[in-house]
Parts: C-alpha cells; structure tokens; sequence
C-alpha cells in the first residue's frame, strides 16, 4: 500500500507535519520545521515521557488547538484520537510508522527546499521518546537523514549523550523544578537549559541569562550556556468549570521566586 492508503485505512490524515502553530513561528528565522504530536500514557496506554512527574498534569497536549476541543468534549476530539492512534501505531507497528515518517519528513524536506528554507525536524512535540527508538531495518531517523537537523527538548538527562553520538541532532534540557543540579552541569558543558516561568521572562536566572524562546521554537540556533525563557501555557486541566486556575507545580517558576533566586545570588 501506499503511504496514502496507509494512513487512509488507520484513519489519519498526517502521521506528522509543518502547521503547529509555535513550530510555523520557526520561519522567521527562516527554518520549516516537521514536527509529530503523540499522546500521553493516561490516553494512548504507552509511556512517551519518562520523566513527567511534574508536568504530566500541565502537559502541552491539552495545549492550542486541542485545548478548544478538549474544553468543549471532555473526551476529545478529532486532534486527540488522531495523536492516540499515532501513539500506538509507533508502539505496536514500528515498521509502519517509520514507513510513513520517513515519506513525510522527505516530501516537507522537498517542500523546504523549494521555498529556500532551512529544514529541521522535532519528533518529540508532546513526547519524549529516545531517537534512537524511530528505527526501521536496523537504522534510526538520524542515520537515516544525516544531513537532516534534528532537535529536541527533553527532561531525560542521559538522552543528552546522543548529542555527542549524532551531529545532527540538538538537545535543550527541560528544567523540572527539581533537577537544578543537572541543569547546571549541562549549561558548565555548553548546552541551553529550558525554565517555564508563569508570567514575564527575567533577564536572568540563577546567574544565566534568559533569552526569548517564545518567539520560535529553532532552539538549535541559539548559544549554549543560556536560559531559553518560556512562558506557561494553559492547557485544557487549567479549566474547572469554565473557569481558569492557575496551576500549582514546581516545574513552572514564579516571578517573586526568580526574583528570591536573584536576590541569593547578588546578596
């Protein structure tokens, strides 16, 4: 069958794609970014994010479009099914999944060749998965796309090490709330360190300083050693009753604690 007929029969239009709304803010920095979105354990059964004690609950996948779906049914719509049926799919039919990962990321590879753009792809949007796992005939995406920038966020510390293994792949370290000391290691070695902070980005941060990283998501063109400043977004479980509450976890930093941190550090 083709990739087409494949997709067809599982009953989903795109297994990934270029349309997320923070990977198109991507292109002012003039990179078309490929990205896939699966869904949590609590959804599809299988565990995509290994260290998500902390976030599991805030998890970007009740974010954007599908926040509105989930907001309105409870049980989801078309963008979860979708995201649950590509989770098990790559878990139960390797082999068919990275059949119609490897076409997609070579049509929008094409796609950005045509419009003069930098190409890069994200796999882990809503997951954490170990990149050596895509793999199909004993090769994983990496060493099937060599020339292929590769990219990822990820709380996983060991997964860093692919970064030595694979040229074209790069590694932004997620802080959790509890893992400062290998956040610090990490930004010693020269790799960039994520912290979500719940309202305005401080101009630094535990002595680092924070750069926008709101803006785009091409975190592999930004300097090591940094803080890539985010801001919370909420997600369908903020809701009760209609009505927002703001969250109550480590993993997102408060203003006056930033300022606490700060003020340790000058004192």
């Amino acid at each position: 069958m083709t990739p087409n007929q494949i997709k067809k029969q599982l009953g989903i239009s795109y297994l990934g794609g270029c349309n997320s709304p923070k990977l198109i803010k991507s292109k002012d920095r003039n990179v078309m970014t490929y990205g896939v979105y699966l869904a949590p354990h609590t959804l599809s059964g299988y565990n995509v994010c290994p260290e998500s004690l902390q976030c599991q609950k805030y998890c970007l996948h009740g974010s954007g479009r599908n926040k509105i779906e989930l907001l309105t049914n409870k049980e989801g719509g078309s963008i979860q099914n979708s995201r649950i049926k590509k989770t098990k799919l790559f878990f139960e039919d390797r082999r068919i999944f990275m059949q119609l990962l490897e076409f997609e990321i070579r049509q929008a590879y094409k796609k950005s060749k045509k419009e003069n753009m930098q190409f890069a792809v994200r796999l882990n949007c809503t997951s954490d998965i170990n990149l050596e796992e895509f793999t199909i005939n004993e090769e994983n995406i990496l060493q099937l796309f060599p020339d292929v920038q590769f990219y990822d966020y990820t709380k996983v510390y060991n997964h860093t090490a692919l970064t030595q293994k694979y040229k074209n792949y790069d590694l932004t370290f997620s802080y959790s709330g509890d893992n400062w000391a290998q956040c610090e290691v990490l930004l010693k070695k020269g790799y960039r360190v994520a912290v979500v902070f719940q309202d305005s980005l401080p101009e630094q941060f535990r002595g680092y300083s924070v750069i926008n990283a709101v803006e785009d998501d091409a975190r592999f063109l930004d300097a090591g050693g940094i803080i890539c400043g985010l801001t919370y977004k909420k997600v369908a479980n903020d809701y009760t009753g209609g009505k927002f509450q703001k969250p109550d976890t480590v993993f997102i930093t408060k203003e006056k604690d930033a300022q606490c941190i700060r003020s340790e550090k000058t004192a």
